[in-house]
């Protein structure tokens, strides 16, 4: 089901206890004043943050970056992925928005901290279905990119009245997508299998099922959505499968009405 967030600090989204343990997550939406700073380091957890808007400076390795982001649909997305056991300070320059999660990896890979340089933003779409499902990706990272992580993540912004992860599709491993509109009163739909939720700014939904799950935003607005999927040990997120009676519509030559 959907979860709308209404809270305005920070707000605990999944964990391994009581609260959708299915995704294998531990996940926060953070909400940081000006001049505070938190600590985040875990012996056996990775950790990913990712800005939503403000300005932090991260402190990590004896490192110093500093990263800013005005809004998720103007800007590429900025952050820093790190495997267990390495020490990250977070401190507010103002007040700031930020997701966390943290999931169990033994695995050790290199930190990377994620700028307008190193993550490739891409329009998908285009062109296709009268232009129907035309939305901006911005995959951070996936299997190819970093197999010794245990999760696959990035952004997606579909245009007004835009369809997005389409043709429908699904796979075994669970997803969170977290959203975001451009205006507060915006809206869309959430496909999950046969059941449709409405979507609203600050609102997400944990797919735990191998169900298909298709979303599109009204006419007039956009809409964000960060994507998060969670390796199982034994089988990794490596892409999805299509839902078969849709495939037709991959024909590059295929017909839509009302052209005959």
């Amino acid at each position: 089901m959907m979860n709308y967030i209404k809270d305005k600090t920070t707000v605990e989204l999944t964990n391994r206890s009581d609260l959708y343990p299915g995704m294998m997550l531990y996940s926060y939406l953070v909400r940081q004043k000006k001049g505070e700073k938190k600590t985040y380091e875990d012996s056996e957890k990775e950790t990913l943050i990712v800005l939503q808007e403000g300005k932090l400076t991260l402190n990590y390795e004896g490192k110093s970056a500093t990263i800013e982001r005005g809004n998720v649909f103007d800007d590429a997305p900025v952050g820093l992925h790190v495997c267990k056991g390495v020490h990250v300070e977070v401190s507010a320059d103002t007040d700031s928005e930020y997701l966390l999660f943290m999931t169990e990896n033994e695995k050790e890979f290199a930190s990377t901290l994620f700028t307008k340089e190193n993550v490739v933003v891409v329009d998908r779409g285009a062109g296709q279905w009268n232009d129907c499902a035309t939305r901006n990706v911005r995959t951070m990272v996936d299997y190819s990119i970093n197999p010794l992580s245990n999760m696959a993540f990035g952004e997606t912004v579909n245009y007004p009245g835009k369809w997005s992860t389409f043709i429908p599709h699904l796979h075994d491993q669970p997803e969170l997508y977290y959203y975001r509109f451009n205006r507060p009163e915006g809206f869309g739909a959430s496909f999950y299998g046969d059941n449709v939720y409405q979507v609203k700014d600050y609102s997400y939904i944990c797919v735990t099922e191998k169900l298909p799950h298709p979303q599109v935003t009204a006419p007039g607005y956009a809409m964000y959505y960060f994507w998060i999927i969670r390796h199982f040990d034994d089988n990794p997120w490596t892409g999805a499968e299509n839902v078969k009676e849709h495939e037709w519509l991959l024909d590059p030559n295929c017909k839509i009405w009302p052209e005959k």
